[in-house]
């Protein structure tokens, strides 16, 4: 769950934080509560700069890094295993600590690689680049983009930092949705004049992330469809013609001793040998183009064996029915008839 708060100073959410880690903590199916801003998957991003103390820098030189604030907890709640280090603790908090900071492995590889960032000091410019130390590193999380690796991120303590917004996040077990109301009278309990600016669940926001994807995914799923169905109308139609054309080919065959059955799998095998020929190209076509639009699937590969399989299925059923009945209508006219036809 995230609830939001805004119009407070970090003195103030730490206490309402507090209080509502107590209160919530009594419901059975809350498992943790943690605060950070921005949230996760929200769609926000705050970011600075990140000037390490002591080394030289261009003006085009790329310094920027996300930044969240958030409380010594969320790390746990949220399951991010800090690999070197220290989490936050009590001493970290309020403005007149130390400043400190836990960067992920994405901000390791960008502004430290083959170096120990543990104990070094940075800041968001050249004159105030000794100001934070890093004293821990967690793996890599995705909190903007879903789709895309997690950027090089910093989280700080949000004590130190005074603001008039944070989100609490609240890890339940069970349906989520559930517990909504148990928050908000929560936060009523504590303070009835606080303003929930937002209430979601982790999955809607996720799906908030997916809206525009879902909406281009349902129109290329329409006309995919309407290619489909007007390249089987085209196909049949071409096919059909096909061999109605060799109704007087048919007559020959049946003038000199061809058994029906012979003749219409004659037809039939011929054709879906053009059938046959034209998947293979359209197959090596959608593969080759599936490389083109797979930046914009998520959680499927621009190679969808099911999809492909149902097309090539879909084109050679068409094809033996447009293929079928015509021969069998051609193979059951009179050969004098049929030898007459044009």
């Amino acid at each position: 769950m995230n609830p939001q708060l805004n119009g407070y100073e970090s003195a103030r959410i730490a206490s309402l934080y507090e209080q509502m880690v107590q209160r919530l903590q009594a419901v059975p199916v809350v498992r943790a509560v943690t605060l950070s801003e921005p949230a996760l998957l929200s769609g926000s991003v705050n970011g600075t700069s990140f000037v390490v103390q002591g080394r030289p820098y261009s003006r085009e030189a790329d310094t920027s890094i996300n930044r969240v604030r958030i409380a010594a907890s969320l790390l746990e709640a949220m399951e991010i295993p800090i690999v070197a280090g220290r989490a936050f603790t009590s001493r970290d908090d309020g403005e007149r600590a130390p400043r400190v900071a836990i960067i992920n492995e994405a901000a390791v590889r960008t502004f430290f690689p083959n170096e120990i960032p543990l104990g070094r000091r940075f800041g968001p410019n050249p004159e105030a680049s000794g100001q934070i130390e890093i004293v821990g590193i967690v793996r890599d999380a995705r909190y903007d983009s879903v789709r895309d690796s997690a950027p090089p991120t910093m989280y700080v303590p949000y004590t130190q930092y005074p603001v008039g917004g944070m989100w609490f996040e609240v890890r339940v077990a069970g349906d989520s949705a559930a517990v909504i109301g148990s928050i908000r009278e929560a936060v009523r309990q504590v303070d009835a004049s606080v303003p929930l600016i937002d209430m979601s669940t982790q999955m809607e926001q996720i799906e908030r992330r997916f809206s525009q994807e879902r909406v281009f995914a349902q129109a290329y799923s329409l006309f995919g469809g309407l290619a489909l169905l007007v390249a089987s109308v085209g196909l049949f139609g071409l096919m059909s013609y096909s061999v109605t054309r060799r109704t007087n080919e048919v007559g020959i065959r049946m003038a000199i001793g061809a058994a029906r059955a012979d003749v219409v799998r004659m037809v039939m095998r011929e054709s879906l040998i053009l059938v046959l020929i034209g998947v293979v190209i359209g197959v090596a076509s959608a593969l080759a183009a599936g490389r083109l639009v797979a930046s914009l699937l998520f959680g499927l590969a621009p190679t969808d064996t099911p999809t492909i399989a149902l097309a090539v299925l879909v084109m050679i059923v068409v094809s033996a029915f447009a293929s079928y009945f015509p021969a069998r209508t051609a193979s059951r006219v009179d050969p004098m008839v049929a030898l007459r036809y044009q």
